[in-house]
């Protein structure tokens, strides 16, 4: 699983068309055509081949490490395959997809998940600090 976490004062994103690839994507059941969240953390990542619970924890302990470091609690959790070309086949990746999100739940975090299959516009201003933008990779 590789993932890049940004510390962003303004995120927006809408939907354009529903995606055909990688082959058997099936887009999630669209909850609104556009999401926007203000003073977030970011995180875009991408499941790979072999990826499971392990990789869902550990990114799931960075992101709580980030949203402290930065003291945020707004999280705008987004899908974005293009992080990787050793891609998980769709349905695992949706469903690790919904687990991170799903981890959230019941927690003082203000979370919002960004379109599961679907080509988005994408509107981002990021911070500038140190430790603002992080690559990470989780085994």
């Amino acid at each position: 699983m590789r993932s890049l976490i940004l510390h962003a004062d303004k995120f927006a994103t809408k939907v354009v068309d529903k995606s055909k690839w990688p082959k058997g994507v099936c887009p999630e059941e669209k909850k609104s055509d556009s999401e926007e969240m203000a003073k977030c953390l970011v995180v875009f990542f991408c499941v790979e081949e072999g990826d499971g619970k392990k990789q869902v924890d550990a990114i799931y302990a960075e992101i709580l490490k980030t949203a402290d470091e930065v003291k945020t609690k707004n999280l705008m959790i987004s899908p974005f395959v293009h992080l990787s070309s050793n891609i998980a086949k769709p349905d695992v990746a949706k469903k690790l997809y919904e687990q991170l999100a799903g981890k959230f739940i019941g927690s003082d975090f203000v979370v919002k998940t960004s379109h599961f299959g679907y080509h988005k516009s994408l509107l981002l201003e990021i911070k500038g600090h140190p430790g603002s933008f992080r690559y990470r990779e989780f085994y």
